[in-house]
């Protein structure tokens, strides 16, 4: 596998990651009541999103690599807005115990961020005739 498609293949497998963690932690917010209501086709496309990205990422499609970078920035950037706010009050975690809304904030952003960063290098590698 050369350079350039092992950048595209850890990117697919990040977004693909981020994406099952995202969609797996908005079905259980949605389901206590925290987080939107969604209805069944909202968590479809959701899924369709999650899993279907990942394969158009891994065939090299450079522009939806990139625009899905900075999608992910955005909600990098949201997610920042969502850990520095005063005041959050705690969520139940599954296994039990409870997480301040700013600290899974902040986990969900680290995730974000590392998906981000393979999506950058992937979308905006040079071409090998550029070097």
């Amino acid at each position: 596998m050369d350079f350039r498609a092992r950048k595209y293949s850890q990117a697919a497998i990040g977004y693909l990651v981020y994406g099952v963690i995202y969609l797996t932690g908005a079905i259980y917010l949605g389901r206590i009541g925290k987080g939107p209501d969604g209805t069944v086709w909202w968590y479809l496309i959701g899924a369709a999103m999650a899993f279907g990205f990942p394969c158009l990422i891994w065939n090299r499609f450079k522009w939806v690599t990139r625009i899905l970078a900075v999608l992910v920035l955005v909600r990098v950037i949201g997610l920042v807005r969502i850990a520095v706010r005063a005041g959050t009050e705690p969520v139940p975690l599954p296994w039990g115990g409870e997480i301040a809304t700013s600290h899974g904030a902040i986990v969900f952003m680290l995730i974000a961020v590392t998906t981000c960063i393979l999506l950058a290098r992937a979308g905006w590698q040079r071409s090998p005739a550029a070097t």
